[in-house]
């Protein structure tokens, strides 16, 4: 699988262009290949101002967002395929698809405050230092 990804996907990139080169025109290619940047950087930047206010409010993220997030961050790698997986990234069903396997670490809003500060269970805090048995309190610690 690795080796797919290095070499496979930059030959698969490579395969697509050459297609669209010669069916399209250059200019045409070109267009298609660089577009996709600009929509990744909206998409980033709306996805980033929505976790910014769900964050502030304490909330978790929704799957949306996060495949809003995914989505901008492929659209910003130039090349055909990225731009077609991130604008799968925007359909629902294949959102669910996708997320099902990883449905164990959704976690509510009621589990967030546990999640955030896992120490503070309820119970009483007491302040204090620890003395050990071997410690000798009239030398100090260096």
């Amino acid at each position: 699988m690795k080796k797919f990804l290095l070499l496979g996907y930059p030959v698969l990139e490579f395969c697509t262009a050459l297609f669209f080169i010669v069916w399209l025109g250059f200019g045409w290619t070109f267009l298609i290949y660089i577009v996709g940047i600009p929509i990744g950087w909206i998409a980033l930047k709306a996805a980033g101002r929505q976790s910014r206010e769900l964050a502030r409010n304490q909330q978790l993220p929704s799957r949306a967002l996060s495949f809003r997030f995914v989505a901008g961050m492929l659209f910003l790698i130039p090349g055909f395929w990225t731009d077609v997986l991130a604008l799968l990234c925007f359909i629902p069903l294949v959102q669910a698809r996708i997320a099902a396997p990883f449905a164990f670490l959704h976690s509510n809003a009621s589990n967030l405050q546990s999640r955030i500060n896992p120490w503070d269970d309820g119970s009483e805090i007491v302040e204090g230092v620890v003395i050990h048995e071997n410690d000798d309190p009239t030398t100090p610690n260096s």
